[in-house]
């Protein structure tokens, strides 16, 4: 063995990777996020329903029905004629299928099913929107960007 000893009350503690003032103010934020989440709602009409966003006039809509297919392909039809308009295949469109399965989700939790078309509405306003008119959802689709606007005004 060699002479050398190491004494260890003089070993180097490890620091940490961010200071103290700093871990604890991201910390403050993380919690003050789930407090706020948890408690803010939506402004509502008195029957309940979620208040539209001002938009102005709709300069485009289309009605929309979005089917599961055998295949595992998704089928975008026009609620007025029942033709297919768009598919996505298994793997594409995963912003689209995103957007949808948050929209029928909440649908089949209200107790509804894909009887009445969602409406996909562009504003002169530029903001682009998919309605769920049976539950009031409302999605402002640009707010995600304009790939993903993109995706849905194609359908227009």
């Amino acid at each position: 063995m060699s002479g050398a000893t190491v004494n260890k009350a003089s070993a180097a503690k490890p620091r940490p990777m961010l200071p103290g003032w700093l871990r604890a103010g991201v910390l403050a934020l993380v919690a003050g996020s789930v407090v706020l989440a948890a408690t803010i709602r939506p402004a509502t009409t008195p029957d309940g329903q979620p208040v539209p966003y001002e938009q102005g006039t709709p300069v485009a809509e289309r009605e929309l029905r979005f089917l599961d297919l055998a295949d595992g392909a998704v089928g975008i039809f026009d609620a007025t004629d029942d033709r297919e308009i768009a598919r996505l295949t298994t793997g594409e469109g995963g912003f689209m299928r995103s957007v949808m399965r948050g929209l029928a989700i909440e649908r089949v939790a209200s107790g509804h099913g894909d009887e009445v078309p969602f409406r996909l509405s562009v504003w002169e306003s530029g903001l682009v929107t998919l309605v769920d008119p049976v539950t009031g959802r409302q999605v402002a689709l640009s707010a995600f960007g304009p790939d993903n606007v993109n995706a849905f005004t194609r359908l227009l």
